[in-house]
């Protein structure tokens, strides 16, 4: 059975892979939770010719039977012992996403620990924490990587949405009495209003009509009360 440092060493090498289209939809549906109503399609049935991303997949379900089932995986928490697999599984899905879409995917990953933090015993609550500063980390880089400028619409409204969810599950998690830090989420509000300086200064070099006009005037006035993901909010609904 592969390591976890074997097996992350493996997925790095699959970043030029393509799969095809019918799997790379069908994966998105799962990782994003989008509402497909599609039947289950075995992944080996998708065109996979690689041999590496084979075993590497094939790996991870193998650790999975292993460890006695996806669900229980699931519910494991950071400093448990069946959590590498977990992070493993999360690793692989990370990988088949397209740039654009991991800032969004990270989030959700950093609202899961969030999550978390309500149930874990005392022991798991810094390991959780970490786990959940180091995706708001990957988040804010991965989002530095992406132009919102020429994103599709879609990608804005998930990390918008993901951006929401997280704040509400901070405050929740929060007036439980835990101390997340704030770090991590500065990091995030930074990127995040970049994106939104990006997307304003594209915007107001346009030929804009009086109607669309106002529209940047009021992005203008939410990004300098630092409000960026309102922002970007007000700018998805008056497309």
């Amino acid at each position: 059975m592969l390591t976890e440092k074997q097996l992350l060493k493996t997925i790095k090498d699959l970043r030029q892979i393509k799969p095809s289209q019918n799997w790379v939809s069908f994966t998105k549906s799962q990782i994003l939770g989008e509402d497909e109503k599609k039947s289950f399609v075995p992944f080996w049935n998708y065109g996979f010719t690689n041999f590496r991303l084979r075993f590497a997949l094939v790996s991870v379900l193998f650790i999975m039977v292993m460890l006695g089932s996806y669900g229980i995986v699931e519910r494991s928490l950071p400093g448990d012992l069946l959590y590498t697999a977990r992070r493993v599984v999360h690793k692989v899905q990370t990988v088949l996403l397209p740039d654009q879409e991991k800032p969004a995917y990270q989030l959700k990953l950093a609202n899961d620990r969030l999550n978390d933090l309500a149930k874990a015993p005392a022991k798991n609550l810094a390991p959780t924490i970490s786990e959940f500063q180091a995706n708001i980390s990957e988040a804010a880089r991965d989002l530095a990587r992406i132009d919102a400028t020429t994103s599709d619409s879609t990608v804005i409204k998930r990390i918008v949405d993901a951006t929401k969810k997280l704040s509400e599950s901070r405050q929740k998690v929060e007036s439980l009495g835990v101390v997340i830090g704030e770090k991590e989420t500065i990091e995030w509000n930074n990127a995040l209003g970049k994106v939104v300086d990006d997307l304003i200064k594209d915007l107001e070099g346009r030929a804009l009509t009086d109607g669309k006009k106002e529209v940047v005037a009021k992005m203008k006035e939410l990004f300098e009360q630092g409000k960026y993901s309102e922002t970007l909010e007000f700018y998805l609904l008056n497309q």
